[in-house]
């Protein structure tokens, strides 16, 4: 576990700087070892103006994964070509900012950042922004992904969102 915030902030702004790498490159498999096999994926929906629902089982969410598996089969579904929303895939561009660490522990430690996506497909060009929020478990040298919340601030979303658009 790295000793001290600066070391800790370096450590988590690498990993979701290579997570969005791998996104907007392709490197699906890549993508997925960053992940812990229990890891949870959640992209919440807007409850109102100000409030966002605050539980992926009993409320709407725009996306909810709950495994490394299940992120597994999504990624198989938009890069098998079964999936005609997906096909062909945008090319999408990533831009993560503001990384704050929010809490150490000593198995890994909470994380939050701004983000935008540049997403470019069929003649159409898409932007979308948020936060995320991550929790983060330190796994020998390596920081792994155990949550990642997405929040998208965008009120209005044409067509379909995606893992490759977060």
């Amino acid at each position: 576990m790295p000793q001290t915030l600066q070391e800790a902030t370096f450590a988590a702004e690498q990993l979701l700087r290579r997570e969005a790498w791998c996104a907007d490159h392709g490197r699906w498999q890549d993508w997925l070892a960053l992940y812990e096999p229990d890891a949870v994926y959640w992209v919440p929906a807007w409850q109102s103006e100000t409030e966002l629902v605050s539980d992926p089982l009993t409320e709407v969410s725009i996306i909810y994964i709950d495994s490394r598996r299940e992120l597994e089969h999504r990624i198989w579904r938009f890069t098998s070509g079964e999936s005609a929303a997906s096909t062909p895939l945008p090319r999408t561009n990533h831009l993560i900012q503001n990384v704050l660490v929010q809490e150490r522990r000593a198995d890994g430690m909470r994380v939050s950042a701004n983000w935008l996506s540049h997403s470019y497909r069929a003649g159409e060009q898409y932007l979308y922004g948020g936060y995320y929020d991550y929790d983060l478990v330190q796994r020998g040298e390596e920081l792994k992904i155990r949550a990642k919340k997405i929040t998208l601030i965008n009120d209005r979303v044409d067509g379909y969102v995606d893992l490759y658009h977060l």
